[in-house]
Formats: structure tokens, C-alpha cells, sequence
């Protein structure tokens, strides 16, 4: 995946993306996906809550499983583990096939938490899709009152769409090595789109590491320009150096960072960043008007990942990540416009006056925020990894 990061050969052709933000743009086409399918579902999320953003989903899949057609459910055990039994035989009494991924042991459970399913990922008769870092609840939706949090997906129709099918039937059925069912397709009626892009998969239990290798060989690749959108940034040293690389070679590095975060550890950890980064020339900017949860990156305005992928140990090694890649300069176009007017909005950080005002106080909390938050991580990879074992051996 490293190699050839922009060439055109390594892509599906043929497709059409459409980038959507959180809030009811995103739900709008979720409910469409889920009302327009004909015979196939395949819907897995991390956290599915049970407010009124997730019933009004539930009863939209129950709906379309009263029409026939075949629903495969699958939610992040320890995500979602907050529904109660009740919402979830609902689903099972309509004829959704629903299962949670890792199941939690009824006690001790934060001892064996095994891999996470952090993927966000709805596809429909094989046709069309929608994979980005939004969840299903009211927080991601927002109301007359609460902003909803700040987060991005794409809605794709075309050849892209059968790999994500795929992805999903492993992942539901645990079974990563043996080849899907083949199915017969119906022609997309919409027409063929113009657009390469691929699905790409991060495991790394079982061998796949296909997104964090695309961010590293794109940031490596760069000429010109790295714009990046990250919600928990805490990248490792081989990321980092490659992102300062690009700024001393002339590439314009600019991260959009949490200004607010609903982990406050998180975002201090990541200020623990700002000085080896601001000392590179590389642009930092803050949003402060809700929580940043987005996960995306354009590079030289050709190149765009967008997905459930954070740029930090737990999604390179701990958890199941999905996101689409996309070479292709009108899409990427529709981004830039996205992410400069999102930018304007946000606080930028001036290099002397963050330098010149950040206390010693506050060195010392960002740096025990960075050693607690990269402990904690390394912990939960070792408690993955021997759940994973032990797993594996039943």
C-alpha cells in the first residue's frame, strides 16, 4: 500500500463520493440508504445508543426487514454496551441478524477487552455506502440547542462498494481468510462515476495495516500541500517526523485539532505536540464551537482518507478501522473548500504567543497527559493482544 500512493492503477474506477458533514446531512442519507435497499444491509458502528437518534435508526431497519430484506447488524460490544436488552431483542424479534463484535465477560470485563470495531460502515444491495467516524446517537445528530459534534463520511455508489461488502461479511461472521459468498449484482441504474477510490482496512491481528500505510506514504509523498483533521492526535515518532519532513522540504502542514474534547486528557496530550510541530512551520489550528471528532486528511489537493482511522496507537494497532481512500482532484476540490472554511472558523495557534504563554505548569500537565495517555494505550494494546490469544486458542 506504500508504494504508488497517487497512482491511478491502484484504484477502483467508477465511482461516485459525495462528502458529508455530521449532523442531519449525515443522518438524512442514512435513512435513505436504509429505506431505499432492496434486499441487502450490512450496518456496523461502533456506539449505538439508545436516545432518539437510535431508535428512530432501529425502526428504520426494522421497517426494511419487514419488506425482506436481509440485515446483518453488528455493534462494538463495549461501545454500544449501554442498550439494554430490550432495544436489542426488539431487533432480533424483527429478523435482523444482530450480534455484538468481542463480546464483554460479564465481570472484570475492563481486564478483557480484546479488539475494539471502531469502524463506522452502512452498505446497501452492494451498491452504495456510506463509511466515515460518525456513531449513531443525538451527539453526532445535534439539536436546536446543541451543535452536533464535528465529523465527516462519505456517501459512495459504485465498484468500491462490493469490497466494503466484503470487509463487512468477514467482520460480522469473524471468518478473514476464506472468500466471501459471490453474489449477483444489479448494474448500478444510476450510471458509472469517474471517481478512483478503494476501500482500505486497518487490523493489525490479522495482518492489515492498509490505512496507517496510506497516511505515512502520502505524507511522504507530498509536493505541496498536507491539510489534516484529527479528533485524538497522538501520533507515533515515524508519523511525526514524517509530517515535519514535509514542512522543512516546503510542503504546507496544517492540522485541525480539538480546541474542546470530550476527553480532556486527550487534548492536552496532544499540546504536549505543539512545539516540536509549531517549531517546523507547520500550521496549527483549533475548533472550539463543538467537539471535534472527524478523522480525515487531504494531501496536494488530489488525495483524501476519510474514515473511522485516529492517528494514535489505539486505531493502528488495537482496534478494526475502516476508511476510503479517493485519488481525484474535483472531490478533493469539495474537501479543501470544506476544511479552509471549517479553518477560518478555528482558532490558529501563533507560535511565540502559545510559546511565550504556556506556564511551566502546564509543560508539566501536557507532558503527564502524554505519558499517561501513550502508558494507557500501550496497557490496552497488551490487554488486547492477550484476549486476542486467548481467543484464539478456544
Amino acid at each position: 500500500m506504500q508504494r504508488g500512493i497517487f497512482d491511478g492503477r491502484r484504484y477502483l474506477a467508477g465511482n461516485k463520493l459525495e462528502l458529508l458533514t455530521g449532523g442531519e446531512p449525515y443522518f438524512i442519507r442514512l435513512l435513505q440508504l436504509i429505506n431505499e435497499a432492496q434486499k441487502l444491509i450490512h450496518f456496523q458502528v461502533y456506539i449505538f445508543d439508545e436516545d432518539n437518534t437510535g431508535k428512530e435508526i432501529a425502526a428504520a431497519l426494522i421497517r426494511a426487514r419487514q419488506r425482506g430484506v436481509e440485515i446483518y447488524m453488528a455493534l462494538d460490544s463495549y461501545g454500544s454496551k449501554n442498550l439494554s436488552p430490550a432495544f436489542v431483542e426488539t431487533l432480533k424479534a424483527s429478523g435482523i441478524h444482530f450480534r455484538f463484535f468481542s463480546p464483554l465477560p460479564e465481570r472484570f470485563y475492563v481486564l478483557r477487552l480484546g479488539r475494539r470495531l471502531h469502524s463506522k460502515v452502512v452498505v446497501a444491495d452492494h451498491l452504495s455506502a456510506l463509511v466515515g467516524g460518525i456513531n449513531i446517537a443525538d451527539k453526532y445528530r445535534g439539536s436546536a440547542t446543541e451543535e452536533p459534534w464535528l465529523d465527516f463520511a462519505v456517501y459512495v455508489s459504485g465498484p468500491v462498494c462490493a469490497g466494503l461488502t466484503q470487509t463487512c461479511e468477514r467482520i460480522y461472521l469473524e471468518k478473514y481468510f476464506v472468500k466471501p459468498t459471490r453474489r449477483k449484482r444489479k448494474k448500478d441504474s444510476s450510471g458509472s462515476g469517474a471517481v478512483l477510490s478503494r476501500p482500505v482496512l486497518n487490523d493489525w491481528f490479522r495482518g492489515k495495516s492498509e490505512i496507517g500505510s496510506g497516511y505515512r506514504a502520502a505524507i511522504r509523498s507530498s509536493k505541496h500541500s498536507i491539510t489534516i483533521v484529527a479528533s485524538y492526535f497522538l501520533p507515533g515518532r515515524s508519523l511525526r517526523n514524517a509530517l515535519k519532513k514535509a514542512a522543512r522540504r516546503g510542503v504546507q502542514v496544517s492540522l485541525l485539532l480539538p480546541g474542546i474534547s470530550d476527553i480532556p486528557m486527550a487534548k492536552r496530550a496532544t499540546r504536549y505536540f505543539y512545539r516540536e510541530m509549531l517549531e517546523d512551520n507547520i500550521h496549527i489550528y483549533e475548533w472550539h464551537q463543538s467537539i471535534l471528532h472527524g478523522k480525515m486528511a487531504l494531501v496536494d489537493n488530489k488525495w483524501v482518507t476519510v474514515g473511522s482511522y485516529n492517528l494514535n496507537h489505539l486505531s493502528q494497532y488495537s482496534s478494526i478501522e475502516v476508511n476510503v481512500e479517493v485519488l481525484d482532484e474535483v472531490f478533493a476540490t469539495s474537501v479543501h473548500a470544506c476544511l479552509s472554511a471549517l479553518m477560518q472558523q478555528s482558532t490558529a495557534i501563533v507560535a511565540e504567543a502559545f510559546l511565550r504563554k504556556q506556564s511551566r505548569l502546564e509543560k508539566v500537565l501536557d507532558w503527564a497527559s502524554y505519558t499517561l495517555g501513550r502508558w494507557t494505550m500501550s496497557f490496552l494494546f497488551f490487554l488486547v493482544r492477550r484476549e486476542h490469544r486467548h481467543k484464539e486458542k478456544e
